[in-house]
């Protein structure tokens, strides 16, 4: 998930920072998501709920293990929205089946 808290959690030390840190990520994470919920209700109009979820879930799925476990197992039962997210993130799918070529033929 996160190589640099990874790497500090080989000392004492980093082990303890790297805990707090993850700890800190998964509050608010899930505090942004329980924000939401009742911003996106009341503002309906105005977008405020949907971007403060989806920053929560980024922030709990790179804290928490299991956060990503749920995060990417709806992401697959759901290929649309995976396909949005990678986009978003600028990955480009190197799958060559799915190329124009092949819709051609």
């Amino acid at each position: 998930m996160n190589e640099t808290l990874n790497n500090m959690s080989k000392t004492p030390l980093g082990s303890v920072i790297a805990t707090v840190l993850r700890m800190i990520g998964i509050a608010l994470g899930l505090a942004l998501m329980v924000i939401s919920i009742p911003l996106a209700l009341i503002t309906p109009f105005i977008p405020i709920g949907l971007p403060l979820f989806i920053l929560g879930a980024i922030m709990l799925a790179g804290s928490s293990a299991r956060g990503h476990r749920i995060i990417t197992g709806f992401l697959k039962r759901h290929p649309g929205i995976w396909q949005r997210v990678k986009s978003v993130f600028g990955e480009k799918d190197d799958d060559p089946d799915d190329g124009p070529s092949s819709r051609q033929a």
